[in-house]
């Protein structure tokens, strides 16, 4: 079932979302305003407070990619795929907490959180590869995560352009 209502929006507000569409990114205001609601519902906007934001129980940050790729730089190598999976075990209880999802046993729902969150975009074209396009973590940090997360071993396909993949073994 479904509602309809009306908003009163600020001009600029209504030129922001005119431009949108007119630039294909959204094909209507109604789109527009799902998508903002099915974030806030996933991201529990209703409890964000200046300078404080939670999803759900979970305080979580927005943190700029170099300042991600600068504290990575100060990890050693050695030591991302341990990393990785203490990532890793922190996202699956994320995911049984907020979402009820356990995602060794869900991959999709594992694999879409990771989207969700800004990690990359996630996709498995097979039951035994998974490709992050766009990474937000080197692959080693990546291949621990996911090897926790959904509690299978990998192994990383080395590519040559801005994508991880890794085999399921």
């Amino acid at each position: 079932m479904s509602r309809i209502t009306s908003v009163e929006l600020d001009e600029e507000d209504v030129k922001y979302i005119e431009n949108l569409i007119e630039e294909g990114r959204v094909r209507s205001l109604k789109e527009f305003v799902e998508k903002c609601v099915k974030f806030g519902i996933n991201f529990t906007l209703d409890r964000w407070q200046p300078g404080i934001l939670n999803v759900g129980p979970v305080r979580v940050v927005v943190l700029i990619k170099k300042a991600l790729e600068l504290l990575i730089e100060h990890i050693p190598e050695e030591d991302h795929e341990d990393l990785g999976r203490e990532i890793g075990e922190i996202l699956s209880s994320f995911a049984i907490f907020h979402r009820q999802v356990d995602c060794a046993k869900d991959w999709d729902s594992a694999l879409k959180l990771l989207n969700e969150l800004g990690w990359g975009h996630f996709q498995a074209p097979s039951k035994n590869l998974i490709q992050v396009i766009s990474p937000a973590f080197p692959s080693s940090i990546m291949k621990g995560c996911l090897e926790t997360l959904l509690n299978v071993k990998l192994e990383t396909v080395r590519l040559k352009i801005d994508v991880h993949q890794f085999k399921v073994v």
